[in-house]
């Protein structure tokens, strides 16, 4: 009797962890470095970031404020990402340190990944951008990674985080 429970509370305990809600685990203060570039021409950059997340549970909105310094800049990063109730599907804004003003994304989150795009015209420099940008929760770990939309073989940023 007592193997039987044993195994029925591994087993919860196991689709518990599989059902956990990426946003929820990405609430806290994170650091992080790694690199990243403007352009997909142009070179990669290293960068150091500081992020605070706060997630409601109630809303089930998660809410990302941050810093990044790369040589010569400090640069805002920020963002709001809205779980839709009873499905994978998430919305929100996000503001790119590239100098893009706040844009809409649309994506999903799931097993520990939460992942959008975004399309916005860069209003410095007049240039389109479109990325992919995709979060990955690991334990204490946290990996933003960004590739290009229209060639997701041309990676624009890697950043690993830590708590």
């Amino acid at each position: 009797m007592r193997l039987n429970k044993l195994i029925y509370l591994v087993a919860t305990i196991a689709a518990s962890a599989s059902l956990a809600d990426p946003l929820a685990e990405m609430s806290g203060s994170w650091h992080g470095s790694g690199w990243a570039r403007e352009t997909q021409k142009a070179p990669k950059e290293t960068v150091r970031c500081k992020i605070t997340n706060t997630y409601n549970y109630g809303a089930q909105i998660l809410t990302l404020e941050g810093r990044c310094i790369v040589p010569g800049r400090r640069l805002k990063i920020s963002g709001i990402i809205s779980a839709t109730e009873g499905s994978d599907r998430i919305t929100g804004r996000w503001s790119n340190p590239t100098g893009l003003v706040s844009v809409p994304i649309v994506g999903i989150k799931r097993n520990g990944i939460v992942a959008f795009n975004f399309s916005a015209t860069n209003p410095i420099t007049g240039r389109k951008q479109s990325q992919n940008v995709e979060w990955r929760i690991s334990n204490d770990s946290l990996r933003l990674r960004s590739s290009n939309r229209v060639d997701p073989t041309i990676m624009m940023s890697d950043i690993s985080f830590g708590r």
